[in-house]
């Protein structure tokens, strides 16, 4: 009998911050910043590299829009102008975040598909899946 593989699905949950992994059973839940750019990779399989990331602005701002829970444009404006500085000194905090959320939910191992990963090409990306639903699609 062939095993099934796993398909490391992500879906946004019914509540703000909140991202189920139907494959485990889990949730894990994420503050505005760290769902703008877990959901930007989860948009892009194909990786991205740091210093393109000043490239998707437009997209990164409305991602980030949908997420925050302010509706103050400077701010959400001065929040992806620290995320794609050229230092990228939060774009790196942003992605440890994250990862620590994941690993504090699913342990090391199973966290590691969902993990936003440099690659040996210098790309980053996750393996997860978005798979998105009626009640939060963007």
């Amino acid at each position: 009998m062939a095993r099934l593989r796993n398909t490391h699905l992500v879906v946004p949950g019914p509540r703000r911050g909140e991202f189920l992994l139907p494959d485990l059973g889990a949730k894990v839940y994420l503050n505005p910043l760290e769902r703008t750019l877990y959901r930007h990779f989860l948009n892009h399989p194909e990786g991205i590299p740091t210093g393109e990331l000043p490239l998707h602005w437009k997209e990164l701002c409305r991602l980030y829009e949908h997420e925050s829970v302010y509706d103050d444009k400077l701010l959400m404006t001065h929040k992806m102008e620290v995320l794609c500085s050229e230092d990228k000194t939060m774009f790196y905090t942003t992605v440890s975040r994250i990862k620590k959320k994941f690993v504090a939910v699913l342990g090391t191992r199973t966290a590691a598909p969902y993990l936003i990963k440099r690659d040996k090409t210098g790309l980053y990306k996750t393996r997860a899946t978005l798979q998105e639903t009626s009640h939060r699609s963007l």
